[in-house]
């Protein structure tokens, strides 16, 4: 069985699970809800680099999030038909990790309208410069004539977007365009209907990672050294 190690919610796993559902890999979400938890999986030498998200598949324990999406898509043929769609993905997968920090470190900004003013100001930045990749490949993906890896991260970091800022891309027909049919792949939408799909991140995520790592929540936060161990 496949088994994908997070905190519990999206994160840095979500982009993961996307990529599992696209290539339609049953797959359960392994929460780490605890300190003692988080020991005892570092303990079992399966985090290469001590960090999560874990995906184990395939017998193998793959880390950082960036090769995990990659070997899925290498593994589903998510990569492209030639070596300049292959650059493509990894062009606009790289942006996308970029555009889409704003909006993880959303439900950590002390008010809902500072979170929204940074996805706009973030949005403005990154928004018109995909939407013209889109218009020069032409084909409504963005590498190549079929879908990529690039365009599942790239629609799953819009549907964070959309859940904060619902008109966002009002004037980036081609982003819409292409963010609905990426919703429409049938293994993507049986995963976004699934109880597998965390909500939208919220103060209780931030206070699940804040426990599970035990450091400091965001100062806005009562008692926002509640977990930091005493020394």
């Amino acid at each position: 069985m496949t088994r994908l190690h997070y905190f519990k919610g999206r994160g840095r796993a979500e982009t993961t699970r996307w990529m599992l559902a696209i290539n339609q890999i049953a797959f359960e979400n392994m929460p780490v809800e605890t300190p003692e938890a988080l020991a005892a999986l570092r303990a079992t030498g399966k985090l290469p680099f001590d960090q999560m998200p874990l995906l184990e598949i395939d017998g193998l324990n793959l880390s950082q999030s960036t090769a995990i999406i990659r070997y899925l898509a290498r593994r589903g043929g998510y990569y492209g038909e030639s070596d300049e769609d292959a650059l493509w993905c990894d062009m606009v997968a790289g942006a996308v990790a970029d555009f889409a920090e704003t909006v993880m470190q959303a439900a950590f900004q002390p008010t809902k309208e500072i979170a929204i003013a940074a996805l706009h100001a973030r949005f403005e930045k990154f928004g018109p410069r995909f939407e013209k990749r889109l218009a020069e490949n032409g084909s409504g993906f963005c590498a190549g004539a079929r879908i990529t890896f690039a365009d599942v991260v790239l629609a799953e970091a819009l549907s964070a977007y959309l859940e904060w800022c619902r008109d966002i891309l009002g004037n980036t027909p081609l982003l819409e365009v292409l963010h609905d049919r990426v919703l429409r792949e049938p293994g993507i939408a049986r995963y976004l209907r699934s109880e597998q799909r965390y909500p939208m991140a919220g103060n209780d995520y931030v206070i699940d990672i804040a426990s599970v790592l035990q450091r400091a929540l965001p100062t806005h936060m009562p008692d926002p050294n509640r977990f930091v161990p005493v020394r």
